[in-house]
């Protein structure tokens, strides 16, 4: 028996939804009942409720449950990251499509655009994820030290997992620290093409490096959202 594919589960519920077997302001079913429903993991549960989550047609209330919020998306997409869980989340929540995998030697322009050395070989991956609509919501090359070239099996193999978590469980390695620079940008050319946006429309520019626990490079992504399909959101807490 093929294991359900949280896209799969999140297209059920999404469903069910428009059709009213949910009715807006009513609570979604448990994590426990989802689970025993359609014989599948906690995991797999979870992963659809945040891509239900990501479409704004439920919310979650802590000690509460889902509650259902919409029965269609609003245009765009929004995503809330606060910790390097997140981001392994919302690679779980939206499916990847690769469109390559080349090795290349970095020039000096896009070695300044990384922040590494001109010269330095990488492994490069390209791919794009939808939006809740379908619209490519990010064209993203990430950008993994040779030394892990191996790694490409796995990422053709578990095609929805964030690159470097598959890097850490394949080599042992643990990620520590994600630095991200995010900036505005212009969809030209070859990423405008991918992203079905227009020539010159803007865009959201994001660059992060994944550092191991000895603050060693693993690996960089750079990232082009269209700007109306996307919308970025962090939560700072006081420390107390």
């Amino acid at each position: 028996m093929t294991a359900l594919r949280f896209t799969e589960l999140a297209a059920t519920l999404a469903r069910r939804i428009a059709d009213g077997d949910y009715p807006v302001g009513s609570f979604m079913p448990t994590e426990k009942a989802l689970m025993h429903e359609f014989d599948t993991s906690r995991h797999t549960v979870r992963a659809a409720m945040q891509q239900l989550q990501d479409a704004r047609l439920v919310s979650r209330r802590r000690g509460s449950g889902t509650i259902v919020e919409a029965t269609a998306s609003p245009p765009g997409f929004s995503q809330s990251l606060s910790s390097l869980e997140d981001l392994i989340t919302l690679a779980a929540s939206s499916p990847r499509r690769l469109l390559s995998v080349t090795e290349v030697v970095v020039d000096l322009e896009l070695a300044a655009q990384l922040k590494v050395p001109a010269g330095s070989r990488w492994l490069r991956f390209s791919s794009t994820r939808p939006s809740p609509d379908g619209a490519p919501m990010v064209f993203t090359n990430v950008y993994v030290d040779v030394r892990y070239r191996d790694i490409r099996k796995k990422v053709r193999a578990s095609p929805d997992e964030l690159i470097s978590a598959l890097i850490e469980a394949h080599y042992g390695l643990r990620i520590t620290c994600v630095k991200q620079d995010i900036g505005a940008c212009l969809l030209q050319g070859k990423v405008a093409g991918i992203l079905e946006a227009k020539d010159g429309s803007p865009g959201l520019f994001i660059l992060r490096q994944y550092l191991d626990a000895a603050q060693k490079l693993v690996a960089v992504s750079t990232s082009h959202h269209p700007a109306d399909r996307y919308q970025f959101s962090t939560t700072l807490v006081r420390q107390k």
